[in-house]
């Protein structure tokens, strides 16, 4: 069984889509999501062996070694732009996964979706995300212990947005994210007070919303 955080990830993850799941760590997603139908087949890629004999330790005992490709590589470096459709890299920080995203220049593709679940630093993948013309299409708050935030964005070659309160804020809908902007406007309060003044009407605007 998955857990809450894993299985809201695989929720944004489409019918009948091919997944790479990059950082798989024990393959439990891609075991999950072929297991129950919902991919034909899958990739899991790890940048260490030691993660990796793991996931295909979890492949071949679940009988999956024929929908599922256990990979060794760095990033997307491991996955070709035509055997995916869907794209998940969770459990890693923001900026972690927006190098990753900006190593692989073909994921600016309309047709791919991208399923992200940042640890930390969520501002700067919204701000990748918003600079380089993708859109956010969903983007939910799930409990497991702590709060996660899990987005789903696909490139829309949009005008560049280069704004801070949009980076904090993100694409929550209201009243959706509410607890979520109230949490982060306490933190950036609590930053703004301790040598970073100019997030002091970011975390006023989030406030309010």
């Amino acid at each position: 069984m998955l857990s809450k955080r894993l299985a809201a990830v695989a929720a944004m993850v489409r019918q009948g889509s091919r997944v790479a799941d990059i950082g798989t760590d024990h393959a439990y997603l891609p075991v999950y999501l072929a297991e129950n139908g919902t991919v034909p087949s899958a990739i899991a890629s790890e940048l260490r062996k030691g993660p990796c004999a793991s996931a295909q330790k979890t492949v071949a005992a679940a009988g999956l070694a024929d929908k599922i490709a256990v990979r060794l590589g760095d990033g997307l470096s491991s996955v070709s732009p035509d055997e995916v459709d869907d794209i998940v890299i969770a459990g890693m920080g923001g900026e972690t996964v927006a190098a990753i995203l900006a190593a692989a220049p073909w994921v600016r593709d309309g047709r791919l979706r991208l399923i992200l679940q940042p640890m930390s630093k969520i501002e700067a993948l919204h701000a990748f995300l918003m600079t380089g013309g993708f859109a956010i299409d969903e983007e939910i708050t799930v409990r497991d212990g702590h709060d996660y935030v899990v987005l789903r964005a696909h490139f829309a070659d949009l005008p560049p947005i280069d704004d801070p309160f949009l980076f904090w804020r993100g694409a929550f809908k209201v009243p959706d994210g509410r607890d979520y902007w109230q949490k982060t406007a306490a933190y950036l309060k609590v930053r703004a007070a301790h040598g970073e003044p100019q997030l002091a009407d970011i975390a006023d605007r989030l406030a309010a919303l």
